[in-house]
């Protein structure tokens, strides 16, 4: 029977614990067990469900020392029969397993506490039903309200079902693939210049120091807090995000705007890059400098309405610290990156990296980048040693169109390349003429040479093809005999 709201979270309390609730002759009863079928551990009655609450309360710490003497990991058996029992044995080995991060566990253990208070009643028979699937979905839709943690729940229930069907406890699982509910695309969502200058107005030098250095390097808040001086080199920095666990190792060049904000932080005492006021590193996972970030969101919308009226507002609402990740992308493209660098560096997609630099790059700032690249490329051509074959006389090879090619990378305009994926014609060009820009005694070389390649190809096809007629005509006499004297 499910828990009543006027009662004692007991499964909290107690996990393991069976519950029975019975009304009789106008009268309530509530027993406790230990476990399902096992001694029983509370028994009390009353006239009215509030009465009985208070009767309850009365007798739950005596239940509870009775609860530990009896259930005791020695006598307590296993439960095979109930969700609840299911996910308190995933949460044993999940406790011992070494490949979760623990913020996950914690957030797991979380979200299943209430997950076996709700529906930890429900058979492991039950779940096998036809409409086993339509009653967990309902289940999580009484939580609309609330999608992100609506879906949350019913996606750690579902890992439960996976783990549960790869050791035999479960024929399937109910909610594999389920729909969600909470839908949202947070890819073009970037902290924009005058976002930048609101926040770091008011915001402490040490909330505004991160705020710079994520915006201007793109890392996580867990990796910006934990970085320390020694992953600081001369031309990079190469750290092993938190998010892998290590495994991955992310290289993040130093461009002119990280130099700036690396050389305004004090190198002090403290072995991280950012300190709190107190020149001590961050506490994981960070919640300080979130509570930060939302303070000086308070003190600009004060400003704001003081500015500007009682309805006004700074223009921070639905940013978020991970969305400085987008600003870094941008930054990243204004300093002449390519956008597949840059999403080697972000873990982003390419199509995810495109998008943002189509929304906020302008042409302007993919000119500056351009002009940049082409600077630096003329300052290495004069330490370059020249070709041993000299130039020709007109130009050699054609310098490549750096306009052209970042505005074919952000499909402003066809690239001048073929796709490899595509088999063309030789006479095809996808973007204009065979031959753009040549001078007419040039293009008429090309023109004699092909024909003569096409002279030369259909002489060699014509000899070929003599030579096989010939040999097709020339008749061959039987020179091998087998045993029985027939020829082969």
């Amino acid at each position: 029977m499910p828990n009543s709201i006027d009662s004692l979270p007991i499964t909290r309390m107690l996990p393991g614990v069976h519950r029975v609730r019975r009304a009789k002759a106008n009268r309530v009863f509530e027993y406790w067990y230990a476990w399902r079928g096992g001694p029983q551990i509370l028994a009390a009655s009353a006239s009215n469900p509030r009465s009985l609450a208070r009767e309850v309360a009365r007798k739950a710490p005596a239940a509870a020392a009775a609860y530990r003497t009896q259930a005791g990991p020695e006598k307590r058996p296993v439960d095979h029969l109930t969700l609840y029992g299911l996910i308190t044995r995933y949460l044993e080995l999940m406790t011992v397993d070494r490949s979760l991060a623990p913020r996950t566990k914690v957030d797991r253990r979380k979200h299943l506490d209430v997950v076996r208070a709700e529906l930890g009643e429900l058979t492991l028979n039950a779940l096998t039903a036809p409409k086993a699937r339509s009653f967990l979905l309902g289940w999580r839709d009484r939580r609309a309200a609330t999608p992100k943690t609506a879906d949350e729940l019913l996606g750690a229930l579902s890992l439960v079902f996976n783990w549960s069907v790869n050791r035999g406890e479960l024929p399937l699982n109910p909610v594999a693939n389920f729909p969600r509910i909470y839908e949202v695309n947070r890819a073009e969502i970037i902290w924009e210049p005058h976002h930048l200058q609101m926040i770091l107005t008011h915001a402490d030098p040490p909330v505004a120091a991160a705020i710079r250095l994520a915006a201007v390097t793109g890392l996580r808040k867990n990796d910006l807090i934990a970085l320390p001086w020694s992953a600081v080199k001369d031309s990079a920095i190469i750290w092993q995000t938190g998010k892998s666990r290590g495994r991955k190792t992310v290289v993040i060049p130093i461009t002119d705007d990280v130099r700036v904000v690396l050389n305004e932080l004090d190198r002090g005492a403290c072995p991280t890059v950012l300190a709190t006021s107190e020149g001590e590193p961050w506490t994981p996972p960070g919640n300080g400098l979130d509570s930060g970030v939302r303070r000086a969101r308070v003190e600009a919308d004060e400003a704001a309405r003081t500015r500007d009226g009682p309805g006004a507002t700074a223009g921070l609402e639905g940013l978020r610290f991970h969305d400085l990740r987008g600003t870094a992308a941008t930054n990243f493209i204004r300093a002449g990156l390519p956008l597949d660098d840059v999403a080697t560096i972000l873990g982003w997609e390419l199509d995810r990296v495109k998008e943002i630099a189509r929304r906020y790059v302008t042409g302007e700032a993919i000119g500056l980048g351009m002009i940049a690249r082409l600077e630096e490329g003329r300052n290495r051509r004069a330490t370059v040693k020249p070709t041993v074959k000299p130039t020709p006389r007109g130009g050699g090879r054609r310098r490549s169109n750096a306009r052209r090619a970042v505005a074919g990378e952000l499909g402003l305009e066809p690239r001048m390349t073929v796709p490899k994926t595509g088999v063309l014609p030789l006479h095809h060009s996808p973007a204009g003429p065979a031959h753009p820009g040549r001078s007419a005694g040039r293009r008429a070389r090309y023109d004699k040479a092909r024909r003569d390649a096409r002279t030369g190809f259909q002489t060699i096809f014509k000899a070929v093809i003599s030579v096989l007629a010939g040999l097709q005509g020339r008749r061959y006499k039987p020179r091998l005999k087998s045993e029985c004297g027939s020829a082969w």
